[in-house]
């Protein structure tokens, strides 16, 4: 097995462990602190992240709510995640169950509606 020269990785493009993107704080465009990516979930049959288990309100003392986002709404920063959203978006948003983070087809589409996000599949 050679490798075949005619293929060339792009330059600019970044790889990131997933080990890196669990934890990373997302902040608002204020800098704000809104909470930390728990999980990256993966599209195993066509290789992508389809979204990350994002934790809300795990502070000072208040439950954790976790809400499904879009890998495509996240613009990385620096080892953090900006969101484009208020602090205040997901005080009354319905999040995920706190053991089940798995989504079907079709709640997934809702929530790339919902973050005004084109689904990856129909890139």
């Amino acid at each position: 097995m050679g490798i075949d020269e005619e293929i060339q990785v792009e330059r600019n493009i970044t790889f990131v462990p997933a080990t890196e993107i669990k934890g990373s704080k997302v902040l608002t465009v204020k800098g704000e602190e809104l909470g930390k990516i728990k999980e990256a979930m993966i599209d195993s049959e066509r290789g992508r992240i389809a979204y990350v288990v994002f934790a809300c309100d795990c502070f000072l003392g208040m439950k954790c709510k976790f809400f499904a986002i879009p890998w495509g709404a996240l613009e990385a920063n620096l080892g953090e995640y900006i969101l484009k959203v208020d602090k205040g978006a997901f005080k009354t948003a319905e999040g995920l169950d706190e053991n089940v983070w798995t989504l079907n087809h079709n709640d997934l589409a809702k929530v790339y509606e919902q973050y005004n996000v084109p689904p990856y599949w129909e890139v």
